[in-house]
């Protein structure tokens, strides 16, 4: 009798993964982003205040998220002088004095941006807003994406212009929680990352920054609205008081010419008198 040997079952290959998007580009994340709330900051200053409106915007695609922060200069404020920020400070720009993420759902990592780095304008720098920004980003980050990485990235080398800025980076960057790879001894170049989101801390200088919430804001309209109407009556109230005045005067300078003129004329008829001329 003759037994067949049975053949082994081929297994099949496992199927490749399907290739992975093609990572988008923050330039064109950028242009999707749409407001997403405004918030006004004091910032202190040496005794000044310089008031602060950050606009954040969010761009949603089918595989990414982006988010933004842009800073404003509104207004420069020492004792009760007020001065409104004028030129590149006061101005929205795509290049400077905005931090950015982007999330990329597919290899679930976030990277921060813009690539030229955050550049702050010299009216704003050094006035707490670099900690502050990042500080929003890693809390948003956190609510929404903990579980996704910061893969390793260049440090943004035009926060480190100089040993003192090296210095205050670096300590920024480790206070809320990023970890390095070094490539020098100086720690000058190198790339930051941390292997969950969430496991970073959005923290910043309160002492340098206050968010002013807009009911304060309001607040603060409602009263100088008001102080304007009393000082409006008051000045009303004076301007009457001069015409009054002004009127006054003039009756008065009216009535001292007829009794000047009255005096000079008995004068002039006693001297008369007196030298026998009438």
């Amino acid at each position: 009798m003759n037994i067949k040997a049975s053949k082994p079952a081929q297994v099949a290959a496992p199927a490749e993964p399907p290739p992975l998007p093609p990572q988008e580009n923050e330039t064109f994340l950028a242009s999707q982003s749409v407001s997403h709330g405004d918030q006004l900051l004091a910032l202190s200053n040496n005794g000044t205040i310089i008031y602060v409106f950050v606009r954040r915007s969010l761009a949603k695609t089918q595989f990414s998220d982006f988010y933004r922060l842009q800073f404003q200069a509104y207004a420069m404020v020492h004792g009760t002088q007020w001065k409104n920020m004028q030129g590149e400070a006061s101005d929205w720009m795509n290049t400077r004095n905005c931090l950015q993420v982007t999330v990329d759902h597919a290899r679930r990592i976030v990277q921060f941006g813009p690539r030229s780095g955050f550049l702050l304008s010299p009216e704003l720098a050094n006035l707490g807003l670099t900690s502050y920004a990042y500080a929003q980003i890693i809390q948003w980050l956190k609510n929404y994406f903990a579980d996704y990485s910061v893969p390793p990235t260049t440090l943004p080398s035009p926060e480190a212009d100089g040993e003192e800025a090296r210095i205050k980076r670096n300590s920024r960057l480790a206070a809320q929680g990023f970890e390095f790879e070094w490539i020098d001894s100086e720690q000058s170049a190198g790339r930051y990352f941390k292997s969950r989101a969430g496991n970073l801390i959005s923290s910043w200088e309160t002492d340098k920054i206050t968010e002013v919430p807009l009911s304060l804001l309001l607040d603060n309209v409602a009263r100088l609205d008001a102080e304007k109407q009393e000082l409006q009556k008051q000045l009303a109230t004076i301007k009457s008081q001069e015409r009054a005045l002004e009127v006054t005067l003039a009756k008065e300078r009216h009535t001292n010419l007829i009794l000047t003129g009255v005096t000079c004329f008995v004068l002039i008829f006693a001297l008369l008198g007196i030298f026998g001329l009438y």
